[in-house]
């Protein structure tokens, strides 16, 4: 198995929302399947595991990658020494878009209740108390008053208008970052941070550096004047490590 893996802060760093942990069991639908494991069986259930090796991302350079941006600054070399082990996880790009379209002017707590609202109303039975988050076909024909009614708020036209565009995905992989993120913001409610999330954290784009209200801080305070591409080739692996440390300690150094 390759490096290790965070997965505290990997799973509750805000680039997924599907994920719950209780008395140490970790736990979401993935593809349709419930999977759960604690962080004493988890190597054990990935390695057995093609689909969730390659969505905890178990392969990827991150070892070259943190030697790098370590190397860079004191701040950031802080920030991966407080939660080394921080993975980019590629998900699913249909789960992806709708997520940052319910994250906008949200915390992550309502993010996670309203994600798990459309998976219980829409999306498939697993078992138990759990259900897959419904998939474009499963949507169609659902009103702007019936995801009001949810609690999804002005977010409504947005995921309407990613129901009836959601074929823009798979062509994404085929465009460079800059086509990529045009593209995708021809979907109503997607402008350049949820673009950039979705590069990130669907299609494992490196280059991808979402500025949110916490990274705009965080680069005004320790990087004024520089931009993604002072990480690069990691600014994604970067931002996320940076987004997490200034949320959990608000940037201490």
């Amino acid at each position: 198995m390759s490096a290790s893996i965070h997965l505290e802060a990997t799973l509750f760093s805000g680039q997924s929302f599907a994920w719950t942990q209780q008395d140490g069991i970790y736990q979401a639908v993935l593809n349709q399947e419930l999977v759960s494991f604690t962080e004493e069986s988890f190597h054990t259930v990935v390695s057995s595991n093609p689909q969730l090796r390659h969505y905890f991302d178990m392969d990827w350079e991150y070892e070259k990658a943190l030697s790098h941006l370590s190397s860079l600054d004191g701040h950031l070399s802080e920030a991966i020494q407080s939660y080394r082990g921080i993975h980019i996880l590629n998900q699913d790009p249909w789960e992806v878009l709708m997520s940052f379209l319910l994250s906008q002017n949200n915390n992550i707590k309502r993010i996670r209740s309203m994600y798990q609202k459309l998976s219980e109303v829409y999306g498939a039975h697993i078992e138990g108390p759990w259900y897959a988050f419904p998939r474009p076909q499963h949507l169609q024909g659902v009103t702007q008053r019936e995801l009001r009614a949810l609690g999804m708020g002005f977010r409504a036209p947005y995921l309407l208008d990613a129901i009836q565009n959601h074929a823009i995905l798979a062509g994404i992989p085929l465009l460079s970052d800059q086509k990529a993120s045009e593209e995708l913001q021809t979907i109503k409610g997607v402008g350049p941070k949820v673009a950039l999330c979705i590069l990130a954290f669907a299609y494992h784009r490196q280059q991808a550096f979402p500025l949110d209200t916490w990274m705009l801080k965080v680069m005004k305070t320790y990087y004024p004047g520089r931009d993604a591409s002072y990480f690069a080739p990691y600014a994604a692996l970067a931002q996320q490590y940076l987004f997490h440390y200034e949320r959990t300690q608000g940037g201490r150094s």
